[in-house]
């Protein structure tokens, strides 16, 4: 399929309401060009960058920065997979990005386990609330997002 080809089906489905996202942003076979060229509503940026930014690497972090910065600017949301620990969130809070994955915040599961995983998570938060507390409960799963 030509990329003129691949762009009008892209549109078509964007027109129905189907949200597009570059996934593994930054490795392998996405370009720089795609951004402009393709209707995405989303890029994802590789977990590889949230490894190389846990044993210090400056670079990484420089990137993940250009590459939120940049999707916003393009007014697509910005999700990065591969957090697993509080200082990798605590980063992309900072970066200011929409959404996080990763086994920080739980394990893939099968779909059989997920009502009683969420289920769980609710009565945990409910027993730590008092009357006066309650508030929205937000189950925790493979994916949070950062800001509204």
């Amino acid at each position: 399929m030509t990329p003129d080809r691949v762009l009008d089906e892209l549109s078509r489905l964007k027109a129905r309401g189907v949200a597009i996202v570059m996934d593994d942003f930054g490795t392998g076979y996405s370009s720089l060009s795609y951004l402009w060229r393709f209707p995405f509503n989303t890029i994802k940026i590789d977990r590889a960058f949230m490894q190389a930014y846990d044993v210090a690497d400056r670079n990484a972090e420089t990137v993940v920065r250009t590459i939120a910065e940049l999707g916003r600017s393009l007014n697509m949301r910005v999700t990065v997979e591969g957090v697993e620990n509080e200082r990798q969130v605590e980063f992309l809070r900072d970066v200011d990005c929409d959404q996080v994955q990763g086994f920080f915040f739980g394990r893939p599961m099968p779909i059989i386990d997920l009502a009683a995983c969420i289920m769980a998570d609710v009565k945990r938060k409910l027993a730590r609330a008092t009357v006066s507390t309650i508030a929205p409960v937000e189950h925790e799963t493979h994916h949070r997002t950062l800001r509204a």
